[in-house]
């Protein structure tokens, strides 16, 4: 389930000004996630370089992209969808970790 993040989250504020220069519509769910990604690790940063291929985050971006029809969205809501699918990501995976360690745990 993905729970919507404030339109004044600093995370999607950094993400919208990083896509808004550019004709974000025309990039590939890729280079979007990359940029997306930049600007929530280095907010405030003029000239960002795009996230590192390897990021597994770009997974999830990607695949949360390809999922919707996103460039028939503002910048704003994209950003803010893009910042809500990460921290369900993050969320879901520190619940599995926290399920492993019981599970470790218990065959102790």
């Amino acid at each position: 389930m993905v729970h919507l993040t404030s339109l004044t989250d600093e995370r999607v504020r950094a993400v919208s000004e990083a896509l808004g220069p550019y004709t974000w519509r025309r990039l590939t769910p890729e280079m979007v996630s990359r940029r997306a990604l930049s600007a929530i690790g280095r907010p405030g940063t003029a000239d960002r370089e795009p996230a590192a291929r390897h990021d597994e985050r770009i997974g999830v971006l990607v695949e949360f992209l390809t999922g919707c029809r996103w460039r028939s969205l503002t910048v704003g809501a994209v950003s803010r969808q893009m910042v809500a699918a990460l921290d369900s990501w993050r969320h879901e995976s520190q619940w599995l970790e926290i399920e492993l360690r019981w599970l470790s745990d218990g065959d102790s």
